[in-house]
């Protein structure tokens, strides 16, 4: 510990190059970095009285690398020697791996089933509902939106409900989806023109309709699966 100390306490330069991170990421790869390291490649310098080394140690004291999801402003300008601008380099390390875990968690629609099971809750609906799911280009769910509830006219239903939100999610692919309260899931002649139109508009605009699938009570109906879409 007392070697550490020394360590961190030299200017970089004075540093044989075994023991500096950039020189020893160039060398054996970024990969052979410890998360001080890494750390410390990523704030770049550190104070008058510790080097980054040092400084990076201090930010990592009793935590790993992953742990700095969870760290905000305030816990790290408590710590000396971090300011708001090495603060706010930490807090894009903590939003990157908070992103990663996200898309990690994210939901992946690989068939009629995952999206029928995803809101089956449908089913037990009175009234009509039509929900858009919006995906990326892996089938992982962006984002979802209520685009009608009641009484459903398909033909009300304004293309813009549907594609602004595709816009918003950055979306790839569209996937429709809305119940029938009196219990068949077969669609109607309305579904089929209706279907047919949001996939010539998705085209038209840049977007893929992946499917349009109808709840009902006890099944659901997929057109892309019955070769509709």
């Amino acid at each position: 510990m007392e070697f550490k100390k020394q360590i961190y306490k030299k200017k970089i330069k004075e540093l044989p190059e075994e023991v500096l991170p950039r020189e020893k990421a160039l060398k054996y790869g970024i990969q052979s970095l410890s998360d001080g390291e890494l750390l410390a490649v990523l704030i770049g310098q550190g104070t008058k009285e510790l080097n980054v080394i040092g400084l990076a140690d201090r930010i990592l004291k009793d935590k790993r690398l992953s742990d700095l999801k969870k760290i905000t402003l305030d816990d790290l300008l408590k710590i000396k020697g971090i300011g708001k601008a090495k603060a706010l380099q930490i807090l894009a390390v903590s939003e990157i791996l908070r992103r990663v875990e996200d898309e990690q968690d994210k939901l992946v629609f690989n068939s009629p089933e995952d999206v029928y099971s995803y809101l089956k809750w449908l089913s037990k609906e009175k009234k009509e509902n039509m929900v858009v799911l919006y995906t990326n280009t892996m089938n992982q769910l962006l984002g979802e939106e209520t685009v009608a509830v009641g009484s459903l006219n398909l033909l009300s239903v304004k293309p813009r409900d549907i594609f602004v939100p595709a816009l918003k999610y950055n979306a790839y692919g569209i996937i429709i989806v809305h119940n029938h309260p009196e219990g068949t899931a077969q669609p109607s002649q309305e579904d089929i023109n209706f279907t047919q139109h949001m996939k010539e508009l998705s085209l038209k605009i840049g977007f893929e309709l992946l499917d349009h699938i109808i709840i009902g009570k006890k099944d659901y109906f997929s057109f892309s699966r019955n070769g509709l879409v």
